[in-house]
């Protein structure tokens, strides 16, 4: 008699055999063809979106996901927040503690480009080390390479006055790059309603106008990734870096360092780094600031942990902060150089506590891994990293402390 169970076995084998050469495909179109869209549109708080009629956010409302807000890092600003997002840390991590500052040895930044100042891995490095080409339009630290890795496509040298729509069509160029060459992570910078809302306020109309210019440029990448059939492989995220908030009374802790014999540099508004010239007067800058209302102040070693602000060779010898609206250095405002002593900014104001409800910004997601109308909780800026990283199926960078945001791409 044959044995019975001869067949079935060589059956059985067969099927492990295409099961398994079916989960390698799978595995191989899952590394080699998701694509990352990463946009951040600078100052648009998590609210404006409700605030105008905006077609294109609100496809992706419709389409696509939008979390309840996105809580930035503090100081909630430019640099420090582009940076988080980028390597998924905090600024006594990556180094980046505020827009401008001072470096034990390298001196002052100021909007730097290079790379290097960032003591973290960012998301473009940590994908091209995995091989992972990546793009990058004006996002910050990506002109220069980090490490000597660098977005093997990247738009440089940074220029303000670039449109939108540019932005929007180079994206599309680079999507419409042979497969070989195409990147697959693409990350760049827009302007949103930073500028505007400085000088008129969170609630002019104005903000609300340019909300609508960028909205029309993000139409523009919409439907530009419509005509390429591109959106089951692709996942587009845009955010914002913080929100805004209305500003009022300056708190000039420079002045009142100045009145009291004490030479220093105080770099920052919201939160401000004071650099002492002389350390013996660290005594008397304390007193000297502690006794403005409406200021916080805290020696570095005396920084609270959870606000993740102090490091070592970056952070200042004080630390002065304060609530809106106030402002504790002069700000870009003509009318303060009428005004030294009394000086009233006009205009919208960031770099205040996360957890200031005005501090939150956007975060959408349409395409690949996104369910439609799907309504997620808020989130942090340093869950970003990890949330691009699952997406592309690779690892977050090095020092990465987020985690995937639920809902996107799980």
């Amino acid at each position: 008699m044959k044995p019975l169970t001869k067949r079935p076995a060589k059956r059985l084998v067969q099927t492990l055999l295409v099961l398994l050469g079916a989960l390698a495909v799978g595995k191989a179109n899952a590394t080699g063809s998701q694509t990352v869209v990463l946009v951040s549109m600078d100052g648009v708080r998590h609210d404006f979106l409700d605030a105008a009629p905006l077609p294109a956010l609100q496809r992706m409302q419709r389409e696509g996901a939008r979390a309840e807000r996105l809580i930035p890092v503090y100081p909630s600003n430019t640099f420090p927040g582009h940076v988080s997002i980028a390597t998924g840390t905090y600024p006594d991590v990556h180094g980046v503690i505020d827009n401008h500052f001072e470096d034990t040895e390298r001196g002052t930044y100021r909007y730097e480009a290079d790379a290097n100042w960032i003591k973290a891995e960012p998301l473009w490095a940590a994908a091209e080390r995995q091989g992972v080409p990546a793009a990058a339009y004006f996002w910050v630290g990506s002109e220069t390479d980090w490490n000597g890795i660098g977005a093997r496509h990247r738009m440089t040298p940074f220029d303000p006055n670039r449109p939108e729509a540019d932005k929007a069509e180079q994206m599309l160029r680079w999507l419409r790059l042979p497969e070989a060459e195409r990147p697959r992570l693409m990350m760049s910078y827009w302007a949103g309603i930073d500028s505007v809302a400085h000088r008129k306020g969170p609630t002019d109309p104005a903000v609300a106008k340019q909300l609508r210019l960028q909205d029309a440029a993000l139409g523009q990448l919409l439907a530009g990734i419509d005509a390429l059939n591109l959106w089951h492989t692709l996942t587009l995220l845009v955010v914002s870096d913080h929100g805004m908030t209305a500003a009022g009374e300056l708190i000039d802790t420079a002045a009142a360092l100045s009145d009291a014999g004490i030479k220093s540099e105080v770099l920052g508004s919201a939160v401000a780094n004071v650099y002492l010239e002389n350390a013996q007067d660290l005594e008397a800058a304390t007193a000297a600031l502690s006794g403005l209302k409406n200021v916080m102040v805290h020696r570095r070693n005396e920084i609270p942990a959870a606000w993740r602000l102090r490091h070592d060779g970056r952070t200042g010898d004080l630390v002065a902060t304060t609530v809106p609206p106030f402002v504790l250095t002069p700000p870009s405002n003509p009318l303060c150089a009428l005004m030294p002593n009394r000086c009233v900014f006009f205009g919208g104001h960031h770099g205040y506590r996360p957890d200031h409800p005005d501090m939150g910004g956007i975060l959408l997601a349409l395409g690949r891994g996104v369910e439609a109308g799907a309504a997620l909780s808020q989130a942090h800026q340093i869950d970003i990293a990890a949330t691009v990283a699952r997406l592309l199926n690779i690892d977050p960078p090095a020092q990465s402390e987020g985690t995937p945001v639920a809902g996107i791409g799980g």
